[in-house]
């Protein structure tokens, strides 16, 4: 179960050190942004967890290909912004209650779209909203403390191959979670 568990959140991590670094860059105080994300990246799998459940309750297979079907969306968005030569967090503010919390929400849809297939797994809740809470901010809190400290050229490069490794990581998740469904004999995830 802790292999299982590692699979989801871990790739949420490496996305989230992405823009973490990137904050750090910008000058970015650690504690807000690391509560704000830890709050969202909490809150939104379990809109996803719910859906992935009432969905795998009621058409189990289906389900499970569009979870992964979703994974690999995300991937391809993760990898999208990780080429981009744009700076992803020059959105981002910290100033207001507003706009933190669009911030959070900007930076958890990967948490949200993760919380489906979270719903056909079967994996639980409550250890793996915990796991991804304290990843978050852990990772964010750090993120932007290296961030700080890393040149700018050095801080994007990291920035943009930690956004790669995790498009690659759900791509590879969405992509098993599929071939699970019809390639018998494979472990379960």
């Amino acid at each position: 179960m802790l292999v299982k568990l590692a699979v989801f959140i871990v790739p949420l991590g490496i996305d989230t050190l992405a823009v973490a670094v990137a904050l750090g860059l910008r000058g970015s105080k650690p504690l807000r942004p690391a509560l704000t994300f830890a709050s969202f990246e909490a809150v939104m799998p379990l809109v996803g967890l719910l859906l992935g459940r009432l969905a795998g309750a009621r058409f189990a297979t289906p389900a499970v290909v569009l979870g992964g079907i979703v994974l690999i969306a995300v991937a391809l968005h993760f990898a999208r912004e990780a080429l981009e030569e744009g700076a992803e967090t020059e959105s981002l503010s910290f100033t207001s209650l507003r706009t933190a919390a669009l911030a959070g929400f900007g930076i958890s849809m990967d948490e949200l779209a993760i919380g489906f297939p979270m719903g056909t797994s079967g994996l639980p809740v409550p250890a793996t909203i915990g796991a991804i809470a304290v990843q978050t901010f852990i990772v964010t809190y750090l993120g932007i403390a290296a961030g700080a400290r890393l040149g700018e050229a050095f801080g994007r490069r990291t920035s943009r191959i930690a956004g790669l490794v995790a498009a690659a990581a759900f791509a590879l998740l969405g992509i098993y979670l599929i071939a699970q469904r019809f390639v018998p004999g494979l472990p379960e995830v």
